[in-house]
């Protein structure tokens, strides 16, 4: 059959989206060269050629096929998944019994229960007692775990090998494994995520896993396999519909390794997260720059804000609010004048409320440090203060002014320094 006519065969004015998908898949999965059977008139009996040659297995690889494209970012497959997923529930229920005496079939039942199918079915063909006592752990773990019990689910699953099951299915298993153990055994939990991964690449799960190992390997402080992590997502999955979940983790767990307070880091972190669309991009830098100021890391902030801006529209909002994070960076202490003058931009442009009030946050605290200390008449009387004896011009033991002092000082010299690099970048 061509792919032309199975399309036209399979896709009638009007069908379900969700429909046009599964005919499409059916298409795909049907054996080369195999041929409807024809009724005593000579047409195609198309229920007929649908009942002897679509399998259960065949619906699940659908489900499949879609998951992958949800990860690479199909907007469309991802805005169906939940329409499949039930046309494909409502299809199962129409196989004879007699399906289910396939192996094929069964593990396919129980991939699409841990996929987040219908465990309707799965808990029919149990009770029927149509699976071999070596698959009941993993056929009751799994309906466990579609049907929330993850306690049950975990003493069942712990009884599987995922190494002795089918490529197909291993990889689900292991990612459920590890989602039932989390929050309770982190080095399990990180360890199963890598054997998710590792036998389902380029699958919705390895993007669930990484981002399961990233969580991980984070709360553990492992550096070096958070670099490796974050930088093997955004290359591989740079427009998943989850990204946006992943963002704020991941830049929370920078902050707090110190990526991005020296020109040598920040320029790592550009390197991972540069696979990204300019959009997302400004929405990383920016969740960057808000973390980091909320920690106090003024660099951090100062070079995020940068990055923000050279991704964001000129005259857009995120453009304004890139101005105010910097602007309160500097302000409050690395270059007060110019933090001041940024903010006043930034408020000109108009901002959200929430923006407002960090700015005037920024200019109250800015105040406040370069506010000089009371004088001798402001102090209170009942606590009288000498006045200093007064030092040569020449003394080296002279208190430096507020824009000498040695800590500004560095920082700027690290500012200078983070300058240079964006221009790099740019180049």
């Amino acid at each position: 059959m061509s792919a032309g006519r199975c399309m036209s065969g399979t896709t009638g004015r009007g069908a379900p989206a969700a429909l046009a998908f599964l005919g499409l898949a059916l298409c795909l999965a049907a054996p080369a060269g195999a041929a409807p059977p024809a009724t005593d008139s000579g047409s195609v009996d198309r229920s007929f050629a649908a009942g002897a040659v679509r399998q259960p297995f065949h619906a699940v690889r659908t489900l499949s096929v879609l998951q992958e494209r949800v990860a690479q970012g199909d907007e469309t497959a991802f805005a169906m998944q939940r329409e499949v997923v039930q046309e494909i529930a409502d299809e199962l229920k129409t196989f004879s019994p007699t399906v289910w005496r396939s192996q094929r079939n069964r593990e396919a039942l129980i991939k699409y229960a841990l996929s987040g199918g219908d465990p309707e079915q799965l808990r029919a063909v149990l009770s029927q007692k149509l699976f071999e006592a070596a698959e009941l752990p993993l056929a009751e773990g799994a309906l466990a775990y579609a049907e929330g019990q993850r306690a049950n689910a975990l003493r069942h699953l712990e009884k599987v090998d995922v190494f002795t099951l089918p490529p197909s299915l291993a990889g689900h298993v292991a990612l459920v494994k590890a989602l039932v153990l989390a929050n309770t055994d982190l080095a399990r939990v990180i360890g199963l995520a890598d054997e998710a991964r590792l036998l389902s690449p380029g699958t919705l799960v390895e993007e669930t896993a990484l981002r399961l190992a990233m969580e991980g390997v984070a709360a553990r402080a492992d550096r070096a396999k958070f670099e490796a992590l974050a930088l093997r997502y955004f290359r591989r999955f740079p427009r998943s519909p989850y990204l946006s979940a992943v963002i704020r983790p991941v830049a929370t767990a920078m902050v707090e390794q110190g990526y991005g307070e020296k020109p040598e880091s920040a320029r790592w972190v550009h390197g991972v997260v540069h696979y990204l669309d300019p959009q997302k991009l400004v929405q990383f830098y920016a969740a960057f720059a808000e973390i980091g100021l909320r920690a106090g890391k003024l660099a951090t902030t100062v070079n995020a804000a940068r990055m923000a801006r050279k991704y964001a529209r000129q005259g857009s909002p995120e453009h304004a609010w890139t101005q105010a994070y910097e602007g309160a960076a500097l302000a409050v202490g690395l270059a007060p004048e110019e933090g001041l003058a940024l903010l006043n931009t930034a408020e000109a442009a108009g901002v959200p409320q929430s923006v407002g009030e960090l700015i005037a946050g920024a200019r109250a605290i800015s105040h406040l440090i370069r506010s000089p200390p009371q004088s001798q008449a402001q102090l209170p009387a009942e606590t009288p203060k000498p006045a200093p004896a007064a030092l040569p011009a020449d003394d080296k033991t002279k208190k430096p002014a507020a824009d000498q002092n040695p800590t500004a000082t560095k920082v700027q010299a690290r500012i200078a320094q983070i300058d240079k690099m964006l221009k790099d970048i740019d180049e």
